[in-house]
């Protein structure tokens, strides 16, 4: 019997050594140095952060193998993961297709990261379809590959323009058609709210586009405290508004979507103020920093016990049951997100709560 619920997770990658961080950041480096060195930024915050499994590698296959085996058991359907064409740190999706135990989950992608050309972009859609969507587990949606894209809002001007998007996801169509596929296409609402073109809306692009359905990435997208902190439980009830606000403005379905944590304080050094609305940096080498986006550091939320998250996928499950949805698919924050306080792998303090509140609520 098929379930009810469709649970799909976020999995990102930079647990493992790669030949750009080597660069950059010295050989061997992971961003595990930054959750290792983490410092609680006011009375009560739960930092540094210990991973129950210890500071994995996640590009090897055992590792990749215990993802599997545990995320299945807890009720997580798909990952999705974080993904660029030239990126060099597409180690642990290519391990995933590769792994023994792949058919106890599926898998979809989300496109983010540095813009493309016109030219790469076709490149990268005839890669994914041989690559990705050929997989027996690849996650469909109405029948569908299900592939999203992070910033719709960046890539368009790449691109060339809106005409020239409609080229280009006329032509993803077609080529999956071509391959014997169809195309599930999903435009995560984070790059939507500002675009970069005055000539088009948001709702132009999802209707030019043919987009299928919106979800979110992170709550803190669109919803934070005051700073410094603030509580979960009330992250989670501005979110939810949030959420309805824009269901209102598509006339796509929303994929439901709960975020279990939020702490961007990591990735700040300790030895630099942690400051509202500063940059994200990385140390290199050299000793430089290289910042990647600014502003970027916002409150922190706490109090993010398993039994708060419990409480948001019972709202989640309510609202799609409540609005019936066709396909009721829910989008978590996130599987390995350490450094950005979203993560559902276990760590010392709460065990496999995070997963148990998941697995009670959307298959018991």
């Amino acid at each position: 019997m098929a379930k009810d619920y469709e649970v799909a997770c976020y999995h990102w990658s930079n647990w493992h050594p790669t030949e750009n961080n080597d660069k950059k950041r010295g050989k061997g480096w992971t961003e595990w140095e930054y959750l290792k060195q983490a410092i609680p930024r006011f009375p009560g915050h739960q930092q540094p952060k210990y991973p129950l499994w210890g500071y994995l590698d996640d590009s090897k296959m055992e590792n990749v193998e215990r993802q599997i085996d545990t995320a299945s058991s807890y009720g997580i359907d798909a990952f999705i993961f974080d993904w660029h064409f030239i990126s060099p740190n597409n180690d642990v999706i290519d391990q995933f297709i590769q792994a023994p135990n792949k058919m106890k989950m599926k898998f979809g992608m989300m496109l983010c990261g540095p813009e493309m050309t016109y030219e790469q972009t076709v490149d990268m859609f005839d890669y994914v379809i041989e690559k990705y969507f050929s997989q027996p587990n690849y996650w469909k949606v109405d029948g569908g590959c299900y592939f999203s894209v992070y910033e719709f809002g960046k890539m368009i001007p790449a691109w060339g323009g809106m005409s020239k998007a409609k080229e280009l996801m006329d032509l993803f169509r077609k080529k999956a058609t071509d391959k014997g596929l169809k195309l599930h296409l999903v435009a995560v609402e984070w790059g939507l709210q500002n675009l970069y073109e005055d000539t088009y809306t948001a709702q132009d692009l999802v209707r030019e586009l043919g987009i299928d359905a919106i979800t979110s990435y992170v709550w803190a997208h669109n919803t934070v405290p005051a700073w410094p902190y603030g509580d979960y439980s009330d992250w989670a009830e501005s979110a939810y508004n949030e959420m309805l606000k824009i269901e209102d403005s598509y006339d796509v379905p929303y994929y439901t979507h709960v975020s279990m944590g939020w702490d961007p304080s990591p990735r700040c050094p300790a030895n630099m103020v942690y400051e509202d609305g500063g940059p994200l940096m990385y140390h290199t080498l050299t000793g430089e920093v290289e910042i990647l986006w600014q502003p970027y550091f916002s409150s922190i939320i706490h109090n993010n016990t398993p039994a708060e998250f419990r409480r948001a996928l019972i709202a989640a499950k309510r609202h799609m049951d409540d609005t019936k949805q066709k396909n009721k698919i829910v989008t978590l924050y996130a599987w390995n997100e350490w450094t950005e306080g979203g993560y559902l792998e276990p760590d010392s303090v709460n065990g496999y709560g995070y997963l148990e509140a998941i697995k009670e609520i959307f298959t018991e």
